[in-house]
C-alpha cells in the first residue's frame, strides 16, 4: 500500500518540547530494498497531504527526534480536511492527557483500501479512514502495562478520510477496539492479560457505564436461562458465569438473557459490554444436574439384534466395546432410527462378542 499498515508510540511531556518542526521530509532508507521507498515529493499534486501517524508535535524533545517522524514511512495519503482538521485536534487531545499527569500510549494507521491510488509520482493507495487507539495511563512506577487495569480508559476512533469534516469533533467518530480489529485484521492488547483485554476492547469512550441490578432465578444447572437486569447492556459482547463465557442474546439495554453454561462453577455474573466490565453483587449458585439413565432395551429378532431406549433420553449416547476394555467403548457407527417415543438401532446378524450402553454427553 507504501504506507505503514499502522505505527505505535508512547508519549507523556518527556517527548515533547521546544526544537520546533522540522522543515523536510525524508526518504527512509532503512526500508528493505525489495519495499517502495515513497520519494519526498511522492503526493505533489494529488490533492492529499503527507500526513503524520506519529505525529511531528508528539516529538518535540530534539529535532533529531523530531526528523525520524518526517520519514515517509510514518507518511499516509490524508485528506486535508482530516489531517488538518479533527486528526490535528485530536493529536492536540492527546497531548494535553499528557499534560495532565499520565502516559499515552497511541497506536493508530490507515484502513478501508479499494484500488484508489493518488494521482502523483507515489501511486500511493488511498485509505477510506484513518483510525486511532489511545490508552490512557496515569504516571506511576514501572512499566505502563503493569498500571493497565479494567478501568483505564480508552479511546477509539475511525475518522473519514473525506474533505468536509474539518471542524467535526473527533468524538463524533468513537468506536470499539473490538470494531477496528474487525476492520483491519489486527489483534490490539495482546500483551496484555486475556481478560483484562477483553474488556478494554469493548468499550467506546464516554459510554455510561454499565451496571448488574440483579438476575433471576439465583440457582441453576447448566443450559439453565438466566434474566440479568441492569443498565447500558446494548453492545455486550460477553457474558460470564464465574468466569466462563456463555451464549447470551440481548434483550433490550437493561435486559439480557444467558444460559449456564456447562462446566460453570458457583459465584458471580459479569457483563462486559462499551461502558466496561460489570460484576454482579449477588452469586448464581451453580447446582449438578440429576441425571436419570434410560433403560437399554435389547432384543433378539431372528438373526438380529435389536437395541432400543426412549427418545427423550436425547443426552445420552450408544456406545459398543468387543470385550469390556475401558478403552474400547466407540460410538455406535450404525443406523439408529426414532419412531416418536424410541430410538432404536438394529444389529443384522451380528458375529462375536459385543457389549452395549448408553453414556451420557
Amino acid at each position: 500500500m507504501r504506507q505503514p499498515n499502522w505505527v505505535s508510540w508512547n508519549l507523556t511531556t518527556a517527548d515533547t518540547g521546544s526544537s520546533g518542526r522540522s522543515s523536510n521530509f525524508y526518504l527512509d532508507t532503512n526500508l528493505p530494498p525489495n519495499f517502495y521507498w515513497v520519494p519526498t515529493n511522492g503526493y505533489s499534486g494529488s490533492g492529499y497531504d503527507r500526513g503524520h501517524m506519529c505525529p511531528s508535535g508528539d516529538r518535540t524533545v530534539s529535532a533529531a527526534i523530531n526528523d525520524e517522524t518526517f520519514f515517509m514511512s510514518n507518511i499516509i495519503p490524508q485528506s486535508p480536511d482530516n489531517n488538518q482538521g479533527v486528526w490535528a485536534n485530536l493529536e492536540s487531545y492527546c497531548r494535553n492527557l499528557a499534560s495532565s499527569g499520565n502516559e499515552v500510549l497511541i497506536t493508530c494507521g490507515p484502513e478501508g483500501f479499494s484500488d484508489a491510488r493518488t494521482a502523483s509520482l507515489g501511486q500511493v493507495y488511498i485509505p477510506s479512514n484513518v483510525w486511532k487507539i489511545i490508552v490512557v495511563v496515569p504516571l506511576g512506577g514501572g512499566a505502563a502495562l503493569d498500571r493497565i487495569t479494567t478501568s483505564t480508559r480508552v479511546v477509539a476512533v475511525t475518522i473519514p478520510n473525506i474533505q468536509g469534516i474539518r471542524n467535526t469533533p473527533w468524538q463524533n467518530y468513537l468506536t470499539s477496539v473490538n470494531q477496528l480489529q474487525t476492520n483491519t485484521g489486527f489483534s490490539f492488547f495482546s500483551a496484555l492479560n486475556s481478560d483484562l483485554a477483553e474488556v478494554l476492547r469493548a468499550k467506546v469512550d464516554g459510554a455510561p457505564a454499565t451496571s448488574i441490578s440483579g438476575f433471576t432465578p439465583v440457582v441453576g444447572e447448566p443450559n439453565t436461562s438466566v434474566v440479568i437486569t441492569g443498565n447500558n447492556f446494548n453492545g455486550t459482547t460477553t457474558v460470564e458465569f464465574n468466569g466462563l463465557h456463555a451464549t447470551f442474546s440481548i434483550n433490550s439495554d437493561t435486559q439480557i438473557t444467558a444460559s449456564v453454561p456447562r462446566g460453570a462453577t458457583t459465584g458471580p455474573i459479569s457483563v462486559i459490554a462499551a461502558g466496561g466490565l460489570a460484576v454482579s453483587a449477588g452469586t448464581f449458585t451453580v447446582t449438578t444436574p440429576v441425571v436419570t439413565q434410560p433403560t437399554l432395551n435389547i432384543a433378539l429378532v431372528k438373526t438380529d439384534i435389536v437395541l432400543s431406549w426412549p427418545s427423550t433420553a436425547t443426552n445420552f449416547t450408544l456406545q459398543q466395546n468387543p470385550d469390556l476394555n475401558p478403552t474400547n467403548w466407540n460410538t455406535f457407527d450404525g443406523t439408529i432410527t426414532a419412531d416418536g417415543s424410541n430410538q432404536t438401532a438394529t444389529l443384522a446378524t451380528p458375529a462375536g462378542n459385543l457389549f452395549f450402553r448408553l453414556r451420557s454427553q
